[in-house]
C-alpha cells in the first residue's frame, strides 16, 4: 500500500482503511456498527466494570488482571471517542460511563446471560 491509499482527496486528510470501512459500515447497518463499537479486546468488560463503580485505571486493571495496561488505555480511549465513557481528572484520572454507556450495560449483561445459557 502506498501513502496515497490513506489520503482522502475530498477531505484532504489522512485516514486508515479501517476508519473508512467503519464510516461506511455506520451508513448501512446500525447493528453491525453497534457491535463494532464494543468489539475488541476488553471493551465490553471495561463497560461492565465501570457500571459497578466509577474507576481509575488502576482499579480497572485490578478487575481485569489479564489485560495489559497498554490495551486497557487504548480501549478506554476508543470508548471515550465513541461516547460511551467519559474521563475526568480533578486529581487522578477517573473514568465513568456516559448516558449511552449506561444504556448499553443491560444489553451486554443480557448477551452474557444468553451466551451462558447457550453454552451450558
Amino acid at each position: 500500500m502506498n501513502q496515497s491509499d490513506n489520503f482522502d482527496t475530498a477531505d484532504r486528510t489522512w485516514s486508515t482503511i479501517q476508519e473508512r470501512n467503519r464510516g461506511n459500515l455506520h451508513g448501512w447497518c446500525d447493528l453491525a456498527a453497534g457491535l463494532q463499537t464494543v468489539s475488541g479486546q476488553w471493551k465490553a468488560s471495561i463497560l461492565i466494570a465501570l457500571s459497578e463503580k466509577d474507576s481509575g485505571l488502576p482499579d480497572i486493571q485490578r478487575r481485569l488482571e489479564f489485560a495489559s495496561r497498554r490495551v486497557l488505555v487504548r480501549a478506554l480511549r476508543d470508548l471515550e471517542k465513541d461516547g460511551l465513557v467519559s474521563r475526568s481528572a480533578p486529581v487522578a484520572t477517573v473514568y465513568s460511563l456516559t448516558r449511552d454507556g449506561l444504556a448499553l450495560v443491560p444489553i451486554l449483561r443480557d448477551l452474557a446471560v444468553w451466551n451462558s445459557a447457550r453454552t451450558g
